[in-house]
């Protein structure tokens, strides 16, 4: 069988879904609660980044991870097994 009727179906089925309304449905505090206070973007996400300067940091970490790991295998490579 072909997806394209199977999916015809279901989306006919799913238009004829009963939803309930949520008008009335929250409390009576819900109702009373102020909105809370909006703010710019741009005050909650802070200033913005350097992609350079990420980019240098990132690649100097990786860098000093490559030469711990190299030494760490030189090390197990000079390991005398009795």
């Amino acid at each position: 069988m072909k997806p394209l009727p199977l999916i015809a179906a279901l989306i006919a089925c799913a238009a004829c879904a009963d939803i309930p309304e949520l008008e009335g449905s929250e409390g009576p505090a819900l109702r009373k609660a102020a909105y809370p206070k909006l703010v710019p973007i741009s005050d909650t996400l802070g200033p913005p980044s350097d992609p350079i300067s990420e980019a240098d940091e990132v690649e100097e970490e990786l860098t000093a991870r490559s030469e711990a790991l190299a030494d760490k295998a030189k090390a197990l490579q000079e390991v005398e097994i009795d």
